[in-house]
């Protein structure tokens, strides 16, 4: 019988993880875009309210990692996974005729339901993967190993990036006329069946089984909205508050692959299959991962202040190119604007 060891512990219970979550996330959008055709609207704004829930709530929720056990940590992180995809599944799967009555008061209530749950797993997902993917690894790991740890990190990120999509937007394809949603039923399962064996993964490691209770200050659960206002106190000195805010406008955009807004555009608008918008999601990965590669030869070649123009300036052109062929009504025109987002990403990466 095969015994893992620890690291390998740690980077398989982040492939079921990450697989999961990747999967979770392409495939929500789409279901919701086909329960609403045509008010993409519902759907932008069910992300807007997790995304600024998760802005005020993620400071706070990462602070435990500091402060409680890690086995407590796993349980809230799977805990509130778990409970976020069944719950998300029983709404949509039981209730969707009743979604589909736009402007009903119990399709509002059922989006403010998602909306929260989807702020639950989230969070539950951002929790597993800052402590086990960068707190446990750091603790318990030799200095010397983390170097190659990282880069195996890494490489299982991408290759989830790219193949999670693809499978979910296979199973999204599947059909059948007396089962509703069956494809999105598979997905959710698979989410529940990586739970299990990602917490046995994580609990049988002799490090954290001994690991003594540190103490929970009341920081650990202070108030977010506090959070917030504290922080405006670092915006103070122009030399932090000019980068950080360029920085923020450089991914402020609507043409990410892995975005929602673009996703639900291509279901609803473009009729595009789940299986054609994972194969972009999937190259938008890879097209991300490019830079990697070229950043340090141009770097090296002409400096850093040259290289940063150089980029953006790519970043540039590559969307003026989609911008242009967004406006052509030709027939599969909607391929060469995907075509050059893709290569934005390049730039902008890159310059990031």
């Amino acid at each position: 019988m095969m015994i893992l060891t620890t690291p390998s512990k740690i980077l398989l219970s982040r492939f079921l993880t990450r697989f999961g979550d990747q999967a979770w996330d392409f495939a929500i959008p789409l279901v919701l875009i086909s329960l609403f055709p045509g008010h993409l609207q519902y759907v932008s704004i069910f992300y807007l309210v997790s995304k600024l829930a998760q802005f005020f709530i993620n400071p706070t929720v990462l602070r435990w990692i500091d402060q409680l056990p890690r086995v407590s940590i796993y349980k809230i992180g799977i805990g509130a996974q778990t409970v976020a995809v069944i719950t998300s599944w029983a709404i949509i799967y039981f209730f969707n005729a009743h979604l589909t009555q736009f402007n009903s008061l119990f399709t509002w209530v059922a989006l403010a339901t998602l909306a929260l749950l989807g702020i639950v797993g989230s969070l539950g997902s951002t929790l597993m993967e800052i402590s086990v993917g960068y707190d446990l690894a750091a603790d318990i790991l030799p200095p010397k190993d983390l170097g190659l740890f990282n880069s195996r990190l890494k490489r299982i990120d991408l290759i989830t990036e790219v193949t999670s999509p693809l499978f979910a937007g296979l199973l999204l394809m599947i059909h059948l006329s007396d089962i509703k949603y069956i494809g999105f039923s598979l997905i959710a399962l698979l989410n529940i069946l990586t739970f299990i064996p990602e917490y046995l993964l994580l609990s049988s490691i002799h490090e954290i089984k001994f690991e003594s209770k540190p103490n929970i200050s009341k920081e650990s659960f202070s108030n977010p909205i506090s959070e917030f206002i504290k922080g405006f106190q670092y915006f103070k000195e122009p030399s932090f508050v000019v980068p950080m805010t360029a920085y923020a406008f450089l991914w402020l955009s609507s043409l990410s692959p892995h975005g929602v807004l673009l996703s639900g555009y291509l279901k609803d608008i473009t009729k595009l299959s789940e299986f054609e918008i994972s194969i972009f999601r999937g190259l938008g990965a890879f097209f991300g991962m490019i830079p990697t590669f070229i950043y340090p030869i141009i770097h090296k070649r002409w400096g850093l202040i040259k290289t940063g123009k150089l980029l953006l300036g790519f970043q540039a052109l590559s969307a003026l190119g989609a911008a242009f062929a967004f406006q052509f009504k030709i027939d599969n025109s909607i391929y060469l604007f995907l075509f050059f987002v893709l290569l934005s990403r390049i730039g902008l990466y890159g310059f990031s």
